[in-house]
């Protein structure tokens, strides 16, 4: 999905570095100090101020469970090149809100990177209370917007001809995103003129969680979907996007062929720069899966069954999927996507592959999808949907 969400039952609540902060804690905190609000703005302006691993390790705390933190978010901070990052306390931090007596408070992070000077966002840190009346830094999660990077765990960055992978946390160990992520590449550049130059950056994270509090989202609103392509812009100093964000909860229980899919559509939305646009998005959605699925063999009972089920026992849908059909939460999403690739699939078969590229392009461009079908195919949308709808009903027929 560009630029929005797509994660499966993430249930994030709020994020540890090591374990979720529900999770029961081995240390017992001390008493809220009555003054925390100037303690901890103190404590924020001294880790602003840090210049060294060290000074950022003293300011986060005095405690083991602080400087763990420490030394992952300095570390991560030097792989992704955050640079003059700043903490501002914004609230909270005054009152115990875990069963150990930690608590929690809002952070206003800022940073200075690439002309990106004076944008920030909040998040959430977990407090440990101490007997000297200072805290200690235990974690950081999701606030308001994503998770900066750097802040979620341990980061590496591999580099492998025209691919990054950016895993966070040791990324998922059960995937070859290198492997996946090259042919993703390779199969948008043998189709889409003009994107051989460009690189894929593809960030793996270790858990649902994870992945999820790096997209900024909560709770079940995304739980169908194995990747999503969203955009990093140097937030607080973060892997600058657009990049492709996989859920491995979902994206490790696929298959050879379908995982490879996923990964060809997300590099679409990425490489063709789709990622934040305002184009029409059946039409963005179902070109990602026209590239992705260009030279797949699959009948279509494996790539449109969902869709072409429905339509058996319902018949064709009245009108092309909308963006609110495309929402991660609705139930039936696949068939959504099938539905729309399906306009594709028809659309190039009558047409041929550089007509395609001439509708994507127009209305990627912001031209309207009327406008854009009439020139590339001499179609207006009401006639490219009566023949979609006549596609879907006649495929439905002889497809088993």
């Amino acid at each position: 999905m560009a630029a929005l969400l797509v994660l499966a039952a993430l249930g994030i609540g709020l994020l540890l570095w090591q374990r979720p902060w529900s999770g029961e804690s081995p240390s017992t905190s001390a008493g809220v100090p009555t003054d925390a609000g100037a303690a901890l703005t103190a404590q924020f302006a001294a880790l602003s101020a840090a210049t060294s691993e060290r000074d950022f390790a003293r300011a986060a705390g005095s405690g083991p469970t602080a400087a763990v933190f420490a030394e992952a978010a300095w570390q991560a901070r030097v792989t992704v090149g955050a640079e003059d990052v700043t903490f501002r306390y914004v609230s909270g931090g005054d009152t115990a809100e875990f069963d150990n007596g930690d608590t929690r408070a809002r952070v206003e992070i800022g940073w200075d990177r690439s002309g990106d000077a004076g944008r920030s966002g909040v998040v959430e840190m977990r407090m440990r209370p101490r007997d000297d009346g200072t805290f200690d830094i235990v974690s950081a999660g999701i606030g308001s917007g994503q998770l900066p990077v750097w802040l979620a765990g341990a980061v590496t960055v591999d580099q492998s001809g025209e691919v990054d992978v950016v895993r966070v946390g040791g990324g998922d160990a059960d995937v070859d995103v290198e492997q996946l992520a090259a042919e993703a590449r390779r199969a948008v550049v043998a189709l889409v003129p003009g994107t051989s130059s460009r690189r894929l950056t593809v960030v793996s994270a270790p858990s649902a969680e994870v992945a999820g509090a790096l997209l900024g989202q909560r709770g079940d609103t995304v739980r169908q979907i194995a990747a999503v392509s969203t955009t990093f812009d140097g937030r607080h100093g973060d892997v600058t996007g657009p990049v492709v964000v996989l859920n491995p909860a979902v994206f490790d229980a696929m298959d050879a062929r379908a995982a490879q899919v996923v990964m060809s559509h997300e590099a679409t939305h990425v490489l063709t720069r789709a990622v934040g646009t305002r184009a029409e998005t059946w039409v963005v959605e179902g070109f990602a899966d026209f590239v992705a699925l260009h030279d797949d063999t699959a009948p279509l009972s494996v790539s449109a069954g969902q869709v072409l089920a429905q339509v058996r026992a319902d018949g064709p849908p009245v009108a092309l999927p909308t963006a609110a059909d495309f929402d991660g939460s609705a139930y039936g999403l696949g068939a959504v996507y099938e539905s729309a690739w399906m306009a594709f699939r028809m659309l190039g078969q009558q047409h041929g592959d550089a007509d395609i590229l001439q509708f994507y392009r127009s209305v990627l461009a912001g031209r309207p999808v009327d406008d854009a079908g009439t020139a590339a195919f001499g179609l207006t949308t009401d006639q490219i949907t009566a023949r979609w709808r006549d596609y879907l009903t006649k495929s439905a027929s002889t497809v088993s």
